[in-house]
């Protein structure tokens, strides 16, 4: 479990677009392109009291869209580098217009599970 969040941020900034934690620190002048990683939360794994899932979450920020293939591209970089699992449930596209322009930013949200087995104490 160590390290997961610092092996995230290094695995996308190898995209060479800015990496934020929680929430963007992106100016209204600068272009809308980044990514966002934040933890999303924990459950119990199953029926066992010992055995967490941890969940994260990978947004990709793009004016005008986000090129096609792009999120596999960072699901099997996720995937390989930080030893994450792609979370069965559908991924949707949202919109927002960029501040007082006509300019369009497609984001992505995409959620990634490590299960961790653990001991009660």
């Amino acid at each position: 479990m160590n390290n997961i969040l610092e092996l995230i941020q290094s695995t996308l900034e190898q995209f060479e677009y800015p990496v934020y934690y929680g929430r963007s620190f992106c100016k209204p002048q600068d272009d809308w392109n980044y990514f966002v990683f934040n933890r999303a939360y924990v459950s119990k794994s199953g029926k066992s009291n010992c055995d967490f899932n941890y969940y994260y979450q990978v947004h990709i920020i793009m004016e005008d869209y986000i090129p096609e293939g792009f999120e596999q591209e960072v699901i099997n970089a996720i995937e390989e580098s930080c030893r994450l699992k792609l979370v069965d449930t559908p991924m949707q596209f949202n919109y927002v217009t960029k501040n007082s322009t006509d300019m369009v930013v497609e984001m992505l949200t995409i959620t990634f599970t490590k299960t961790v087995k653990g001991c009660k104490l």
